[in-house]
């Protein structure tokens, strides 16, 4: 558009002095080429700048400068309408100017708005009344115009003012304004080279508009441009995303049809995110599984889980929801709850993941993972069908063994097909249970898996009227290793659950003798069933191991539970009644002695007395039991009441603290 504006500007130019300069008078040819020289280097000059892109502003400028030249002005202005004003009214705004003060600038500016169409027709100017009226307005004396803004430029010394609409095809956009500090009468001339002038700059201006929208477009083109490339960029990173996602999806329904197990689903979790993968048992926080095998460890321990990170995994634990949390050393890690049946079995960590496609905000990492800990449910819940099909059988096996009903051979077929060997010693316990919600076999199952850990050897566990029925494998020190396990147990019973295996609070665990043979069994079960009786009848907790007994533990399963306690209550009764009056000690004087081996001497030691005095308490008990220590058949029915009292009232409990 600027070298059409120039061509034409010369082509006008051109003919004008061809056709005699009409209307220039007292200028020679000379002269006027010379001007037209001036023309050519403004043209020129402009063109220049509009290719530069140089800014509207300073093209204007240029513009004022140039107009100062070849209209021989002193100062110049290029004033452009307003037609946004928050009002409505249109008004004229100095965009450049050349020679003028900034004082006269202000005026202009801020003294009155130059509006379009005033309201009071002394604030009309030569400049609106040019851009109103599309022509070109001269004020050859300013001293002559009555108007409110005489003053201002009379004051700048300003004395005649020529006015030209800026307008291409009957549109107008601004007026350009010439000043002079003389007097001026402008001729027909001035006022066509002035028109052409005006012309001209209209022609720049709509250019420099043109120049300006084409720039926005391009920016609004480029901002496309680049939206639409971030639109592709997302699309391909969902798309790697979704390709991604299924691949893992095809992995998992292999890993799945293959059977890989818990392991092999948490090593391809490992591999596919290049992390590190622990499960987590949530009751004790001990590892179930993990992958690589140096991730020993959770990335933090009970020591150093802190308020942030413990609220964390409440979370987790209670809204079933993963959440992605940061151990004390910063590392970062997916904490996944994996669910079976509704009930919490085992939280899922996956350690430091790294990042791949369409991977944002831990998004593609979380939906891996949900998809993975589905497999893992699916494992667990395998391992624990596998378990509770075991335990079933096991269940029904010690408690056949027990009942004595079974054919042996059977029994002893069938314990080797579950890996059991009937041949090796068994310890027979009886394990109390209270009434609870958790279902006996469940309970059972618990049990199993406690003492199988704690024993380092597979246990059989049934249940039947209550309590739950325990086949411990023994060898040299596991005895002892049973009954501190045992005793844990006990200690820690309460009326909640204990790690969901619901002990009885009121009742002893009572450890049996040791069978050598599978026939002998059924003998065992009733001696501790037969203890279980005795102990009902005056409740305590805790354990009672009959191997302490010694022999009289035999009566157990040669007597029953009544016949027992009736002894005992007419042997011990009086002595009791004797003791509770009195205040006395009959009864433990009576036990120490015969736990002495009936030494008079080592009796008053043991309890700090006279030999004399517990030579009177044993006449006293002959007198009130009717049986006389002193001789062997009161010794023995003495020995056989005290035992019953010991499992009624379990003294021989081992205490263990936690």
């Amino acid at each position: 558009m600027g070298a059409f504006a120039l061509l034409w500007v010369l082509t006008s130019i051109i003919t004008w002095v061809q056709a005699g300069g009409t209307g220039i008078e007292g200028r020679d040819v000379a002269d006027s080429l010379a001007s037209h020289a001036g023309w050519v280097r403004a043209s020129t000059d402009l063109l220049r700048a509009l290719n530069s892109e140089e800014s509207q502003d300073a093209l204007l400028h240029r513009v004022a400068r140039h107009a100062c030249e070849l209209l021989d002005t002193d100062a110049c202005s290029v004033m452009v309408v307003d037609d946004e004003h928050p009002d409505g009214r249109e008004r004229l705004v100095v965009r450049a100017s050349h020679a003028l003060t900034e004082n006269y600038r202000h005026h202009l500016q801020h003294l009155h708005p130059l509006l379009v169409r005033p309201d009071d027709p002394d604030l009309d100017l030569p400049a609106t009344q040019a851009f109103r009226e599309g022509r070109t307005v001269v004020l050859s004396d300013v001293r002559e115009w009555r108007s409110a803004w005489r003053p201002s430029p009379i004051a700048e010394g300003i004395r005649s003012v020529l006015a030209m609409p800026l307008g291409v095809d009957g549109v107008y956009t601004g007026v350009l304004i010439g000043y002079t500090t003389m007097v001026r009468r402008f001729t027909p001339a001035d006022l066509a080279l002035a028109e052409l002038m005006a012309q001209y700059v209209a022609v720049v201006l709509r250019s420099v508009a043109r120049r300006d929208a084409e720039v926005r477009t391009i920016d609004q083109l480029r901002v496309a441009n680049d939206r639409l490339t971030a639109v592709v960029g997302s699309l391909r990173r969902e798309r790697e995303r979704r390709e991604w996602a299924e691949r893992q999806d095809r992995k998992l329904m292999r890993l799945l049809l293959d059977d890989v197990g818990l392991d092999g689903v948490l090593t391809a979790l490992a591999e596919a995110l290049a992390a590190s993968v622990v499960l987590e048992d949530p009751e004790d926080g001990s590892v179930i599984g993990r992958h690589p095998a140096a991730a020993e460890r959770l990335p933090v321990t009970k020591d150093e889980i802190g308020r942030e990170l413990l609220a964390g995994l409440a979370t987790v634990d209670e809204h079933r929801e993963p959440a992605l949390v940061r151990g004390p050393r910063g590392e970062s890690a997916w904490v996944v709850p994996v669910a079976v049946a509704g009930e919490l079995v085992a939280r899922l960590w996956v350690i430091e993941p790294a990042a791949g496609p369409g991977d944002h905000g831990g998004a593609r990492d979380r939906s891996v993972i949900e998809r993975f800990s589905l497999l893992v449910a699916f494992e667990l819940l395998k391992r624990r069908y596998a378990v509770d099909t075991e335990l079933r059988l096991t269940r029904d096996l010690a408690v056949e063994l027990v009942g004595g009903a079974a054919d042996t051979r059977g029994l002893i077929e069938r314990a080797r097909a579950l890996g059991h060997d009937l041949s090796a010693p068994h310890v027979v316990v009886r394990v109390p249970l209270r009434e609870d919600r958790i279902p006996a076999f469940r309970r059972a199952a618990t049990l199993h898996t406690t003492l199988t850990a704690r024993l380092g050897v597979d246990v059989l566990v049934g249940e039947q009227d209550g309590a739950l029925v325990v086949l411990v494998p023994e060898d040299d020190g596991r005895r002892a290793s049973l009954v501190k396990a045992l005793s844990e147990l006990a200690v820690r019973a309460a009326p909640e659950s204990v790690g969901g295996l619901g002990l009885h609070p009121g009742a002893p665990i009572l450890v049996g003798p040791t069978v050598h043979a599978v026939e002998d069994y059924p003998s065992s079960w009733r001696t501790v069933r037969g203890a279980a009786a005795l102990a009902a009848e005056r409740p305590a907790s805790g354990i009672l191991d009959l191997e302490d007994l010694g022999v009289a533990a035999l009566l157990l399963d040669a007597g029953t539970p009544e016949s027992l306690r009736r002894l005992a209550d007419r042997r011990l009764g009086p002595l009791e009644d004797y003791d509770r009056s009195r205040d006395s000690r009959l009864v433990d004087t009576l036990r120490t002695w015969l736990g002495a081996g009936c030494s008079t001497a080592e009796t008053a030691r043991i309890m700090h007395l006279h030999p004399h005095t517990v030579s009177y308490r044993l006449r006293r008990v002959a007198e009130l039991s009717g049986l006389d220590p002193q001789h062997t058949d009161g010794v023995f029915e003495l020995r056989v009441a005290v035992m019953v009292r010991a499992v009624q009232q379990a003294t021989k409990l081992v205490t263990v603290h936690p």
